[in-house]
């Protein structure tokens, strides 16, 4: 009996250059009748490619693949070699892109709790504002080496400036070397806010960090159209961001 065909996950064998030689009938099911494993992988994953190339993997890697209905779908990928063979696994994880915006949903509904007509208030202590800032840009670490901070609330200088230090150690920490900034959430722009923002931007960059912002509004970008900044990229949607950058 064939064990690889019957498996009950998407499971490969290939060569060096990823030419399928064999796979589950599960496989079959999901991707359809492929010959190389690389063409289910989008143009992006090169670096992974080469990484799964060189040797086995000790724990999974996460990778966007073409499914059989012509859909861009994550997985947990694996590999092990024995000489010129390679036995290859696909896990599904799910929609990535529903698991972020249930954790973006979680922070709007926490900032709902807030009466921000208190921040006006000089009995609001200052740590309880710069809480709630913090609060306001969170870090969530998307996929390999890709963080998202959605942005909530007035886009002002204390935004920024109750934020960027312990963002800039987050990212470090979590090794990102592309984050998405997500304005969705974000009423009015201040030129204050943008200026501060710009400049944390270009931090970022000496860091060696890739910015993106995507989710701006039509008052947004009358506002942004002289204050950009030139050393981010932006995307229409986080839909497209995320498919892009992952």
């Amino acid at each position: 009996m064939n064990i690889i065909k019957s498996l009950p996950f998407p499971a490969f064998v290939v060569d060096r250059s990823f030419e399928i030689l064999d796979m589950s009938q599960t496989a079959r099911q999901v991707f359809g009748d492929v010959n190389y494993f690389v063409d289910l992988m989008n143009i992006g994953s090169q670096s992974k490619r080469d990484r799964m190339l060189a040797q086995t993997l000790d724990k999974p890697i996460e990778l966007t693949l073409k499914t059989k209905r012509d859909l861009q779908e994550l997985f947990a990928v694996s590999i092990t070699w024995e000489q010129e063979i390679g036995i290859l696994q696909c896990f599904e994880i799910g929609s990535k892109l529903d698991k972020i915006m249930a954790i973006v949903q979680k922070h709007e509904n926490r900032l709902a709790h807030v009466d921000f007509e208190l921040l006006s208030q000089k009995e609001l202590a200052e740590s309880h504002l710069k809480q709630i800032k913090q609060l306001s840009a969170p870090l969530i670490p998307v996929a390999n080496n890709v963080g998202l901070v959605p942005l909530f609330g007035q886009f002002d200088q204390d935004l920024i400036s109750n934020s960027e230090d312990r963002l800039a150690i987050e990212l470090y920490e979590h090794d990102i070397t592309k984050v998405v900034f997500d304005f969705n959430g974000i009423d009015q722009i201040s030129e204050y806010g943008i200026n501060s923002f710009k400049a944390f931007v270009e931090t970022l960059q000496i860091m060696g960090i890739e910015t993106y912002i995507v989710g701006l509004k039509p008052h947004h970008t009358i506002f942004m159209k002289d204050n950009h900044s030139k050393t981010a990229t932006y995307l229409t949607t986080l839909k497209e961001a995320i498919s892009f950058l992952t």
